[in-house]
């Protein structure tokens, strides 16, 4: 009768998230004079973070369906500027949104057109788009930097014991968890990513699982910017600063819970560790340089991590 080691198992899907958990409790400890826990500041830290969190959600999609992506860093400002711009014009958010959307979905079925249709590498045709990205947001944002209607920011003020948009990060993260590891298409999206050879020989349609990721990371990245844009109530370009926490999250969250690979629930903890730690540092008054190189650190960490975990699938296969 073949062993299970449950001590081993367990540590490897939740070790992590009890490790990251007790170094936040560690902080506090050291910085008692500072209520990292309070109520309040979980409840901003959430609600500042909720953007990352959906985009690293998009991000790791396309990252589950076997691709990689650069161009939100970019997009991600001008999509913002964008969402002003129409904000201040319409009036109306549901417009500006879906002409937020449109612009998102173009572009990466355009970079999905690529990858799949003529076998270009997604991170350079990605890293490609965010360059030009920058330079659209640079014409586009001119002098334009607040958004003039109170009545398009009210949405991101909006509270029901925790603000309404971290509800709506919740629900996402719930659907999209449900999508991955309960329907065929979650199915079909996980072999194309694993194994794409073998998901062709089943007869999966990969090219249409890729493009369907990526039709579903414009939503949730034009959803991201949006959100960001009315929370603060003007144009935030700051897409590139983002970099760094959201693919953090993605392979913090490929460390937990189905390690070595990177998973939703997963994405969700890591984003919000990484925004509990950029959140208390700036609470305890940390120099502001130091904040991108401990995000840089815990990149480097949460990748090492993942190449581990990738590694030991890979020897227990050849066993």
């Amino acid at each position: 009768m073949k062993k299970i080691n449950l001590h081993s198992d367990f540590l490897q899907k939740y070790g992590m998230p009890l490790g990251l958990l007790a170094l936040v409790v560690v902080l506090q400890l050291f910085n008692l004079s500072v209520p990292l826990f309070s109520w309040l500041n979980i409840k901003n830290i959430l609600m500042q973070n909720s953007a990352i969190c959906l985009a690293a959600l998009g991000v790791s999609l396309i990252m589950i369906s076997g691709e990689g992506d650069m161009s939100f860093a970019g997009m991600f400002s001008m999509l913002s500027v964008t969402f002003a711009l129409f904000a201040n014009r319409t009036n109306s958010f549901t417009i500006s949104f879906l002409v937020v959307f449109g612009v998102a979905l173009v572009v990466n079925l355009l970079i999905a057109f690529c990858v799949t249709k003529y076998n270009f590498s997604s991170f350079i045709v990605s890293i490609a788009v965010m360059f030009m990205a920058i330079g659209i947001e640079k014409v586009l944002h001119k002098q334009t930097t607040l958004i003039a209607s109170d009545s398009l920011t009210s949405f991101a003020r909006a509270e029901f014991i925790l603000p309404v948009i971290v509800w709506m990060v919740f629900v996402l993260f719930a659907v999209a968890y449900v999508v991955v590891t309960k329907t065929k298409f979650g199915f079909n999206l996980r072999v194309t990513g694993e194994n794409i050879d073998s998901g062709i020989e089943a007869g999966i349609s990969v090219k249409k699982v890729k493009v369907l990721a990526y039709v579903c990371a414009a939503f949730l990245l034009a959803l991201a910017s949006t959100i960001e844009a009315s929370r603060v109530g003007a144009i935030y370009t700051q897409g590139q600063n983002y970099m760094l926490p959201i693919f953090a999250a993605c392979y913090l969250g490929s460390s937990m819970f189905v390690p070595g690979r990177v998973n939703v629930l997963g994405t969700l903890v890591g984003a919000i560790f990484v925004g509990m730690i950029n959140g208390f540092m700036k609470m305890m008054n940390v120099e502001s340089y130091i904040i991108p190189i401990v995000q840089g650190c815990i990149l480097v960490a949460a990748v090492a991590i993942s190449v581990y975990r990738n590694r030991q699938k890979i020897e227990q296969v050849k066993v």
